[in-house]
């Protein structure tokens, strides 16, 4: 079991604008997902949850524990080349669902992810790859 340490989190508010300038995209009804190549050898995850998404603060408390529990399950582990710089937003729809439909959701997310950071690391257009859905 790994743990979701303060290495696997985008912190500052440039580490977030990093990932927003030309993020890679991956998008569904419940969240929108940005990721960009990181320098370092772990995948870190930032996450932005608004009221807009959800009007309680046990929502969006629920949100962001089903967001970092996904995540330190499924890309947290050996060191990697093509690390990522990860941004979940959550849509308005996300707060109304069941934690397995997010969770689902959320692994097929890390999987479109990693696949077009391997397509962007050996060399396909970044541009053709932002597709969304």
């Amino acid at each position: 079991m790994m743990k979701f340490s303060r290495q696997s989190r985008l912190l500052k508010p440039a580490q977030f604008r990093l990932v927003f300038q030309r993020p890679i995209r991956s998008t569904d009804d419940y969240f929108r997902v940005m990721a960009r190549a990181s320098g370092i050898q772990r995948h870190r995850l930032g996450m932005a949850v608004s009221k807009k998404a959800c009007a309680k603060a046990v929502g969006r408390n629920r949100i962001k524990r089903l967001v970092r529990e996904s995540f330190r399950a499924r890309m947290i582990g050996p060191a990697t080349d093509n690390a990522l710089d990860i941004v979940v937003l959550p849509t308005a729809q996300a707060a109304n669902q069941t934690n397995k439909q997010l969770d689902e959701s959320l692994s097929n997310h890390w999987q479109k992810l990693t696949s077009k950071a391997g397509n962007i690391s050996t060399g396909s257009q970044p541009d053709q790859l932002r597709t969304q859905r």
